[in-house]
This record gives structure tokens, C-alpha cells and sequence, in this order.
């Protein structure tokens, strides 16, 4: 019955423990989900120790039917967005819930009447505090596992949130290529492509050089600068600030390949940029959310066996577009990802608000095998 439904706030560690945990319950059953670090996800959800708690507020709520836990939300307020923008927007994300409509309907009246508490005019997500972490719920896709950084949801989600009366924001997607797509000797990469970058490589005498590991702290700050600087053409983009990029590109340096890690540059001055992983997430669906007390001898093996690559981070100043940059840096990255001998590679989450980045890997024969969506809704 739905009276028998309550959704209580997190307070205390124990049940943020639950929270962090409750997931494992939604994809029980599901071979492609990745479970996270419980360790990162209980720093991460910390007032404490979080991040963006320092420059938002936060109120994370559990669902129970019964004295069963059957769902999670997080509502936020983060000031960043609402200085910036000058909108009125809230958001939501760590949206998990079974297969029950009416526990999904408590959980987003909770977040909205937070949010709606607060002066929030609109609410926004899902994504998991920042926009560039698990952003969105799946449209389609759920066949096979999600890179780094993106989400993996029932389907039922996306019924969920339209049944609440939300509206699509707008829609993301995953891109995929395969080593026989590009060819030996990258011999099938399509010509007009080539000739494209072959024209940036001519253009204001640009260079393409590896990020260089000794110098981290100022490459670090380089790609901050260039990520804030090509994306600011995006609707209600927000610039991240310096500490969030720096904590994310440390969490990171241990996976970090300076041949996928690439710069261009003209006149000795940074003007784009391309960044591509080895998917970690082909080691964390092994590790069911624990790195001690075994897992962690395990972690060099599974690295190395890691057959895939994502592009996260890529673009180039505006006065320096259209004139084949960004085409030169994909060539370099592929030609880098076939010497290296990954199976295929992944270029995702692309916004259908950045087409010139969606054309080029439809030019370059990718499938877009997985399609997520943010949703809004005024309150």
C-alpha cells in the first residue's frame, strides 16, 4: 500500500552506508553495472570530506516500503550554477530505485519540496553532484557495461521520471569504434577526414605534443584552462572550478597514458586539447566496490589487460576552430590507440549540443551505442 511508504533524511554514517550500498540491490542481477569504490562514494558523500559540499547544499533521502530500503535521491543547491547561470536551478542525481513506481514518485517529491524550500525554481538531473559524473539516465544502451564517468540505469528510469511529469533537458551519447572500424594502418579512416587534418597540422604552425608527467601540477591547470575555455559555448555551461578539476585529474593520474594525452599548440601557447583513458571500469566491475583486503592484488593484472580506451576531455579554443584541429587531434589518438593495440574505443558522454564533435565520430563510423537523457522539470 502506498502508505506504507516513508522517505526518511541521512543522518548519521550508518545510514549513509546504506545508501552508498543500496544500489547493489537494484543491479543484483545486472552483468553490465560497475559497482563503485564504496570507500570513494562514502568520502565523497561526507560533509566532511566532499568536495562540493563546499559550495553547496546538500540533503541525500532514503525510501522504504515497509522496513525494506527501495530507493535513493540527493537534492542540491550548488551555488556555482545559480551565481552563474542567474537561474534558479536545483538539482538531483544518485536516483536509485526498484522496479516501483510509487517509491520513485516519494523520492522526487522529497527532492523537490527540498529544493522548492529553498527558493529553487526549477530542478534538474539526474547526475551525481557534478555534470560530468554518471549525467543522465539511460535511453538506450543497457547491453553492455559504461565506460568511466558514465551512468548505467534500468530503463524504467527514463518511464519513471516522464511519468512525474518531467521533460527532457536534452540528451547525451556514448560513441563506439572498433579496431577492424579504423583499419590496419588506420587504412579506413575516411579521406576527407585526412585531408581535414592534414590542414590543421599546416594551420598557424601548430604542434601536437604528449602531456608531460613530470610537469602534472601545470599540465593539470593547462587542461582546466582549455576545458572551461572550448565548452563555454554550451547552454548554461558552468566553468569547473580549478579545485573540483584538479581532484578529478588526480584521481585519475594513475591511469593516465601521456601517448592518449595530447596538446596542440601555436606559437608555444596552448590552444586545444584531447584526453583519452584506459577505461578503469574494465578493472571496478571486478572488484564489487573493495579494493582491500585482496582486491588490491589484483589491480596490476586486471590493468593490463584493459582493451579499451575513452575520450573524455576534448576541444579548441573558438578563434582556432574550423580549421582542422580538432580532426588532427583524433588522428593522433588513434593513431596512438592502434600501435598501443586496444580492441576499440569509446568517446562519450557528447552533448547534442556540441554537434561538430558528434559529426566527426559519426565521420569516422562510430556507433553511437548508448544514449542518455537529463530532464527538468519547473517546480
Amino acid at each position: 500500500m502506498e502508505d506504507s511508504i516513508q522517505v526518511r533524511p541521512v543522518v548519521t554514517r550508518k545510514e549513509r552506508y546504506e545508501f552508498v550500498r543500496f544500489p547493489w540491490k537494484v543491479y543484483k542481477n545486472d552483468p553490465n553495472w560497475v559497482p563503485p569504490l564504496i570507500a570513494d562514494m562514502m568520502d565523497m558523500l561526507d560533509p566532511a570530506k566532499g568536495g562540493f559540499y563546499k559550495r553547496a547544499e546538500i540533503a541525500l533521502f532514503m525510501a522504504y516500503r515497509g522496513n525494506e530500503l527501495a530507493g535513493t535521491i540527493a537534492a542540491f543547491v550548488d551555488r556555482n550554477v545559480v551565481e552563474h547561470t542567474g537561474k534558479k536551478i536545483g538539482g538531483f542525481g544518485f536516483f536509485e530505485v526498484l522496479e516501483d513506481y510509487e517509491v520513485a514518485r516519494h523520492l522526487l517529491d522529497a527532492a523537490c519540496e527540498w529544493l522548492r524550500s529553498r527558493g529553487m525554481e526549477m530542478m534538474r538531473g539526474p547526475t551525481n553532484f557534478g555534470e560530468n559524473d554518471q549525467p543522465g539516465v539511460l535511453v538506450a544502451g543497457a547491453d553492455c557495461p559504461p565506460v568511466m564517468l558514465e551512468a548505467h540505469t534500468p530503463l524504467y528510469y527514463k518511464d519513471f521520471l516522464e511519468r512525474y511529469g518531467m521533460e527532457k533537458d536534452h540528451d547525451l551519447y556514448a560513441w563506439r569504434a572498433f579496431r577492424e572500424q579504423i583499419g590496419d594502418e588506420l587504412g579506413k579512416i575516411p579521406s576527407e577526414l585526412l585531408e581535414v587534418a592534414d590542414v590543421g597540422r599546416r594551420a598557424v604552425n601548430v604542434t601536437i605534443r604528449k602531456l608531460d608527467m613530470k610537469r602534472w601540477d601545470e599540465e593539470v591547470k593547462t587542461a582546466h584552462f582549455l576545458f572551461n575555455a572550448t565548452l563555454n559555448h554550451l547552454p548554461d555551461f558552468v566553468p569547473m572550478p580549478e579545485e573540483d578539476f584538479i581532484s578529478m585529474a588526480n584521481r585519475l593520474k594513475l591511469f593516465i597514458d601521456p601517448d592518449l594525452a595530447l596538446f596542440a599548440e601555436a606559437a608555444g601557447k596552448p590552444i586545444g586539447f584531447c584526453i583519452a583513458f584506459p577505461d578503469i571500469n574494465r578493472v571496478l566491475i571486478h572488484l564489487n566496490g573493495r579494493l582491500f583486503p585482496f582486491n588490491w592484488l589484483r589491480i596490476r593484472g586486471l590493468v593490463r589487460k584493459v582493451d579499451v580506451i575513452t575520450f573524455k576531455l576534448m576541444g579548441v579554443l573558438e578563434e582556432y576552430r574550423r580549421r582542422g584541429i580538432d580532426a588532427l587531434l583524433y588522428l593522433e589518438t588513434l593513431k596512438a590507440f592502434y600501435q598501443k593495440g586496444y580492441a576499440w574505443l569509446d568517446g562519450s558522454v557528447t552533448s547534442e549540443y556540441n554537434p561538430a564533435v558528434n559529426l566527426i565520430a559519426y565521420r569516422l563510423g562510430a556507433e553511437r551505442y548508448k544514449h542518455y537523457r537529463i530532464y527538468k522539470m519547473v517546480l
